[in-house]
């Protein structure tokens, strides 16, 4: 497999929500052959395996698909199904010890989750955070290496990922916002008010 890959664990609701549109009517399977590549119509017939690497390519054109079939072209629908992934991991009780409510340290807590996190579910990535507090205002800046051919549209759905876990760590509501500085770099911000 060529270019960047996803994880099984972040590729699979997309695939579930994907093959539920067609399921229910909401897409027809010709207008999924239009938009999607073969290796894309391959994986929506397979069982993904929450181990397994995926081509990052395939994530961004089925996020796509359901941003224009469920989220009516809105980006903030993408940032919604970040935050109700971040939920799902909260719930299931993984990264537990990065994921509570810490109002003195939730910036650091964000860190400690996300540098190993994120090149876990996005191979070939390097993450670094950067967390300041002053007079009681945190912030931090995540800024993300990635392959030239991280899907744009996966940016938004990392952005409400991390404003998610900061909003659960900081126990009050953090405010993350992001942008593709280059082809290859991505920046997070958030920030909150203790």
């Amino acid at each position: 497999m060529g270019g960047g890959a996803v994880k099984g664990t972040a590729i699979s609701s997309v695939v579930d929500d994907v093959n539920r549109l067609l399921a229910e009517g909401r897409i027809a399977r010709d207008d999924l052959e239009a938009q999607l590549e073969r290796e894309d119509l391959e994986i929506l017939e397979e069982k993904v395996f929450p181990s397994n690497w995926y081509p990052l390519g395939t994530y961004g054109r089925l996020s796509r698909v359901l941003l224009h079939a469920e989220g009516k072209g809105s980006l903030e629908y993408l940032v919604e199904r970040g935050r109700r992934s971040a939920e799902r991991l909260r719930q299931a009780g993984l990264y537990a010890a990065q994921l509570k409510v810490d109002r003195d340290r939730w910036g650091e807590r964000v860190g400690q989750m996300m540098v190993p996190l994120g090149p876990a579910i996005y191979r070939d990535t390097f993450w670094r955070v950067d967390v300041t507090d002053v007079e009681g205002r945190v912030s931090f800046a995540i800024e993300v290496d990635v392959p030239a051919d991280f899907p744009d549209l996966c940016r938004h759905q990392t952005q409400g990922f991390i404003e998610h876990a900061a909003t659960y760590a900081a126990g009050e509501p953090v405010e993350v916002t992001s942008e593709r500085v280059t082809d290859t770099r991505l920046r997070f911000r958030g920030s909150s008010r203790r």
